[in-house]
């Protein structure tokens, strides 16, 4: 099982990204320093994961789907510093990290046909309540591709969930559903009307669902394994 202390140190850097960069109503100038703090809290995930896989005997689909998790929130440290600078590349590398994601949840067994269109059809109305709007352009397109892997993500969580139905896949499944609930909340403040401390609740649920995928790697078994 995960120690407490490790959890108490991505809880401190949370609270100093908003204490130190004060971003509760504006986000942060361009700058190392917020680079720093902003990626931090998820490096911290990092280290979670690859130390409890490190300590641990664990079996190999368990090691795979951990290393998977991991090389994920890589790459979201790597897109939140990028996406301090510039948004493209941020947005870009981010969603190379979904698709470890998806790898570690896997593309087997497809789940039902209801789930999967209910997935779809809310793809397709947040495309045109939100991005529709965008003019075309290279971020339109990088935004579009970024929503389809992360709704992607979400359903594979999500049939994950209904399979195992642990507690492991519950956090995965929650923190999938999150980063969509982040990425609506900061598409509605950039592109369709900006609201009240946007940057305080966009990045508090961004660290909440990378916490709830980041902690769901840090089990010592899949019941997948158990029953093969």
């Amino acid at each position: 099982m995960l120690p407490v202390w490790k959890l108490i140190g991505f809880v401190i850097y949370v609270i100093l990204y908003f204490y130190v960069l004060d971003v509760y109503t504006v986000w942060p100038v361009a700058s190392l320093k917020s680079v720093f703090f902003r990626v931090m809290p998820v490096l911290h995930l990092v280290f979670m994961v690859v130390s409890t896989s490190m300590d641990e005997d664990v079996k190999a689909k368990s090691s795979r789907y951990r290393w998977h998790i991991a090389l994920g929130l890589i790459s979201a440290c790597i897109g939140d510093g990028c996406t301090v600078f510039v948004d493209i590349p941020g947005v870009i590398v981010s969603i190379f990290g979904h698709l470890f994601y998806i790898r570690a949840f896997g593309i087997r067994p497809l789940g039902s046909g209801p789930m999967a269109a209910s997935f779809a059809i809310a793809l397709v109305a947040v495309y045109f309540f939100f991005v529709d709007i965008i003019p075309m352009s290279i971020f339109k397109v990088a935004v579009a591709v970024y929503l389809l892997i992360v709704f992607t993500m979400s359903w594979r969580s999500m049939v994950v969930l209904c399979k195992e139905q642990s507690f492991d896949s519950f956090l995965a499944c929650l923190g999938s559903s999150l980063l969509i609930a982040s990425d609506v909340l900061l598409l509605v403040d950039k592109f369709h009307k900006p609201f009240n401390q946007a940057p305080f609740w966009i990045m508090l649920t961004y660290y909440i669902a990378q916490l709830g995928i980041g902690l769901s790697a840090c089990n010592t078994y899949s019941i997948y394994e158990k029953r093969e």
